[in-house]
């Protein structure tokens, strides 16, 4: 014949507690990293979309001889599908249009990532991420600024 005195077996109040205290610490970490990488992941849609955009306008200054099609009332063309579909994209992911700018003989463009900077493209062939105080090397100063 068996006699238990003391614990029946099971977990206590307070063990409880601290394993469900533990399991929230981590799914509240993990969460806070998805959120990061929804935001690099935003980020890496627009620099490819409008690398996309980069590639279309040179498509064309090819066929015009000139970048004025590229960009109508500061933003890109819609007239031309693959322009309006980046845009488009570029729209969802970040609330708004990318800003554009052109002339006959050059253009740049940009869109404000999440990180607060800004990627640019433009005529002289640049693709990267800026500091808003400079984009569009073809202009020789901030695009958005020289219209």
């Amino acid at each position: 014949m068996k006699i238990f005195c003391g614990k029946s077996g099971g977990f206590s109040l307070i063990e409880i507690l601290v394993v469900m205290a533990i399991i929230s610490i981590l799914i509240s970490s993990t969460l806070i990293a998805i959120g990061d990488y929804q935001e690099k992941a935003n980020d890496t849609t627009c620099k490819v979309n409008l690398s996309q955009a980069r590639k279309a306008a040179m498509m064309i200054y090819m066929d015009e001889n000139s970048y004025e099609l590229v960009c109508v009332d500061g933003t890109l063309n819609e007239d031309y599908r693959d322009l309006e579909a980046i845009e488009d994209d570029i729209e969802k992911v970040t609330g708004e249009e990318p800003e554009c700018h052109s002339s006959r003989k050059e253009y740049c463009s940009r869109t404000e990532l999440s990180s607060g900077r800004y990627f640019c493209v433009d005529s002289t062939g640049v693709a990267e991420e800026m500091d808003e105080d400079y984009c569009g090397g073809g202009y020789g100063k901030n695009c958005i600024d020289s219209q």
